[in-house]
């Protein structure tokens, strides 16, 4: 008999709100030791987010900051401060990395399963879309989640057995 999401998927999840801020959320992975949380706004599931995410973000962040210039101007006109080191760089990227929040870098699309599909369609539903984890929902209500290390979990504990 196959497993089925329902039997498999953690109930207990931290969930975090779009309007976090990107240094709150980078806290809450390392408190929880997650990777990544379905994001909820007024009771209702919006999207995921993942350290993957915020890293991809950071690189654009980092990208953007290298090829930008500030601007000022003063009683003679408008003058540009130039990026010159890493170090200038590092510090525009501080602080916008302060104002995102995970609305800006979270997933919308959901990857969800019912509860009584397979962990077969699972995992199908993970490589097929190279994700590492699957809500599993019930008319749109969040019940609960699977990532591949609770399938490497099973596996390890012999629970799963190769087909």
């Amino acid at each position: 008999m196959d497993l089925t999401a329902g039997q498999v998927m953690r109930r207990s999840i931290t969930t975090v709100s779009k309007t976090l801020p990107l240094p709150a959320l980078e806290r809450a992975f390392l408190n929880s030791g997650s990777s990544g949380f379905p994001v909820v706004d007024d009771d209702e599931l919006v999207g995921v987010v993942s350290r993957s995410d915020v890293i991809r973000q950071l690189s654009a962040e980092q990208q953007l900051a290298a090829h930008t210039s500030d601007f000022y101007r003063d009683n003679e006109g408008f003058h540009e401060v130039p990026v010159h080191s890493f170090a200038q760089v590092s510090e525009r990227l501080g602080q916008r990395m302060q104002e995102l929040t995970v609305a800006d870098v979270m997933h919308q699309k959901l990857y969800a399963v019912g509860a009584d599909q397979s962990l077969r369609d699972v995992a199908v539903t993970m490589v097929e879309n190279d994700i590492h984890r699957v809500l599993i929902t019930r008319q749109g209500r969040l019940l609960g989640l699977i990532s591949t290390m609770d399938i490497a979990r099973l596996y390890a504990q012999g629970k799963l057995k190769p087909a």
